[in-house]
């Protein structure tokens, strides 16, 4: 790349970061976020106007005092950006534009996380099933942005759990598939991206971001930022251990807190106790020939009054209450926010969760922290992982800007 080349790259994508960061702004504005000549921005702004990638128009003059300023603003359908959140039961898609408003989405039953080309051959379809649906020109897909459970490395693009292909990145795989720039993250920390730049995490500096799902994940949000820790693994919430010498958990361990309060344990536990003879609505379900039962279930009798699936979700956000209680102590959250399809549950977990870690955590830390339910749904990863997706399309460290500006 030449350098004149990589300075006008450098310098648009700075323009174009400021504008998705911030929205509108004024030309001054945009000189003073991006730390270029009012000049130079001008200059750039009428370049992306005429590329279609900016709008630019009169803003308002607040002061009633001269000409109002010019003001630039993203185009959204300049581009596009597509969010995957791909779990063990549910795949939720979204397709955002450029001003950051959904277009299409897409839910279904996921396949297999397994390391193998059905699920790549799975995804290409719905990548080309919404691309139709929203009728817009696939040149124009930007990105891709991936969530996925597990241990994952999302800076780099690896999976050590699901969707390993050995020494080969999972993101350089798929970007060899799609012909587009890919991005990689970890499902919870997906989510508090979500809810960082769409939910409930908006104006506040510090959270915790409760994925509670078929398993157990939390992002954490630190003074704005995502945490990641020294290799990005930060955040396995459901392998704390809460119950010493207790059930066998997938990673190896015992006791884990995802063992008895996550969406597999809280089923697990609702058919063991019907088979020892509980009485319940759902009992039927667990007779001998039925297909058994799955958390939803248990919530949807929650909801309507049954006391066995009511206190099912109750001892397991007493459970759940437990691990936050040492969150809170440690990290001292302005806000805890409970997502993923467990959420569904609403009060009769947050109720208990929330009872639970005010009694078990020091007071002098817990005193203003407010719980809330996420108002995004199952579409929270699939949200975060797009805006990822779209911020990474505008990054210019990896041109080396010092070297060129």
């Amino acid at each position: 790349m030449s350098k004149v080349v990589a300075k006008y790259q450098i310098r648009k994508k700075r323009i174009l970061r400021a504008l998705l960061d911030r929205g509108e702004l004024s030309l001054t504005n945009l000189s003073r976020t991006t730390g270029m000549s009012l000049p130079m921005v001008s200059s750039v702004v009428a370049s992306l106007k005429r590329e279609q990638f900016v709008h630019e128009f009169r803003g308002r003059n607040n002061d009633g005092v001269g000409r109002p300023p010019f003001v630039a603003k993203l185009n959204g359908e300049a581009g596009f950006v597509l969010g995957i959140d791909i779990g063990h039961l549910n795949t939720n898609i979204v397709l955002l534009n450029l001003e950051q408003k959904v277009i299409a989405e897409l839910h279904h039953p996921s396949l297999s996380l397994e390391n193998s080309e059905e699920i790549i051959d799975s995804l290409s379809e719905d990548i080309d099933d919404i691309v139709k649906d929203a009728r817009i020109n696939a040149g124009r897909l930007l990105g891709i942005g991936l969530s996925i459970p597990g241990i994952v490395r999302g800076r780099e693009g690896f999976s050590e759990t699901y969707l390993n292909f050995g020494r080969e990145s999972v993101r350089n795989v798929l970007q060899e598939r799609w012909k587009k720039p890919v991005v990689i993250e970890h499902d919870a920390k997906a989510m508090a991206l979500g809810e960082r730049w769409f939910g409930a995490a908006r104006n506040v500096s510090s959270a915790l971001c409760l994925n509670i799902g078929w398993g157990l994940g939390l992002g954490v949000i630190l003074d704005g930022k995502i945490y990641y820790g020294r290799d990005g693994y930060a955040g396995e919430f459901g392998h704390l251990q809460v119950v010493p010498g207790g059930q066998l958990c997938q990673c190896g361990k015992r006791g884990c807190l995802e063992t008895v309060a996550s969406g597999r344990a809280i089923a697990a536990l609702a058919e063991k106790r019907l088979l020892e003879g509980a009485v319940s609505k759902l009992s039927e379900a667990v007779e001998p020939g039925g297909s058994g039962i799955d958390a939803e279930q248990v919530i949807h009798s929650a909801i309507e009054g049954d006391q066995f699936a009511i206190e099912i979700l109750e001892e397991a956000g007493r459970y759940l209450g437990g691990g936050v209680a040492i969150l809170i102590n440690l990290f001292n959250p302005e806000l805890v926010i409970l997502g993923g399809r467990v959420s569904g549950a609403k009060h009769f977990l947050l109720d208990a969760i929330r009872a639970t870690a005010l009694k078990q955590s020091l007071v002098q830390l817990n005193h203003d922290v407010r719980f809330v339910i996420s108002d995004l749904g199952t579409n929270a990863g699939a949200l975060g992982v797009a805006m990822l997706a779209a911020k990474d399309i505008f990054e210019v460290e990896h041109l080396n800007p010092s070297a060129y500006v």
